[in-house]
């Protein structure tokens, strides 16, 4: 008889993949983990009963994630991801050559211990000599900042902001204002903001936060099949110039990113560019001056 791993997307609709077998099944002191072997997909990292990556798909939501921002950036040299405990982002921000340094702030060690066995293609690059992890909270490390500890890109992957679940934190206005203070001039900012179909308050929550505090603030997207409707938003933000088309090209092999996508990925369908405010619009992003 088959198994099936059932994910309730939104009241009325669900998303079900076939399991070949349980990996690992436990709990940390902040959420459920689970690692499933799918039918199709590969393998999967589930937190809390929601899927979070699938080692069939996850090069295209890690390299949107990484290589948009950072390639829209002049001179990366210091990056701060905030999340990230599955490795995939790390192992894309080190991709590029310029970067120096790189800050993993992951508030859960299970899941990085977790994916370091189960999924190591996400995790090939946590022994780079660039890379320092911290186990905290991202929120909280970013108050906890001195003055003058800057970095050129943050990058959040973290959980989506449901329930009691540790990635609440990071989608608070006040998370935005730490987050702008500890960027340096024309520093870049990108987070993952779930899929509009099914939680558009996530996206236009951000977006409305993002343009308080930053000079420029646009939203893109992505298809990403393993998440439920498939139809994937990032939301960026900017202290100097846009980021909807890159600056460099990459000098590595990619599987889905190229510049043609990056500027593509800033067209947003109407019924999106309507319902989040300052939301990239024709192709040309609004730019706004409402920083604190």
């Amino acid at each position: 008889m088959a198994v099936w791993f059932r994910e309730e997307a939104a009241p009325g609709h669900a998303v079900e993949w076939q399991v070949r077998r349980s990996l690992f099944s436990g709990r940390s002191d902040f959420q459920t983990i689970d690692v499933l072997e799918l039918e199709s997909f590969g393998r999967a990292l589930v937190l809390d009963g929601i899927m979070q990556t699938t080692t069939d798909d996850e090069f295209i939501y890690h390299e949107m994630l990484a290589h948009v921002p950072l390639l829209a950036h002049p001179a990366p040299r210091r990056v701060l991801i905030i999340g990230g405990g599955d490795g995939g982002l790390a192992r894309e921000v080190l991709r590029h050559q310029e970067v120096r340094s790189v800050v993993m702030v992951e508030i859960d060690r299970m899941v990085v211990e977790v994916a370091k066995k189960f999924l190591p293609a996400h995790t090939a690059a946590l022994g780079d000599l660039r890379l320092v992890i911290h186990y905290a909270d991202g929120a909280a490390f970013l108050r906890g900042l001195a003055p003058n500890e800057r970095f050129d890109v943050i990058l959040v992957d973290s959980t989506d902001p449901e329930g009691n679940g540790p990635g609440n934190g990071l989608y608070t206005p006040e998370f935005y204002r730490h987050l702008r203070n500890a960027l340096s001039p024309g520093g870049i900012f990108a987070q993952q903001t779930g899929t509009p179909f099914f939680n558009p308050e996530v996206v236009q929550r951000v977006v409305k936060s993002v343009a308080e505090f930053f000079a420029w603030a646009g939203v893109y997207w992505s298809v990403v099949p393993s998440y439920p409707g498939g139809f994937f938003t990032f939301t960026a933000g900017s202290l100097g110039s846009a980021v909807d088309a890159p600056r460099r090209e990459a000098t590595w092999p990619t599987v889905w990113y190229t510049g043609a996508i990056h500027r593509l990925a800033f067209s947003l369908p109407p019924y999106l560019a309507r319902s989040v405010p300052y939301a990239v619009a024709n192709g040309a992003p609004t730019s706004v001056n409402h920083q604190r």
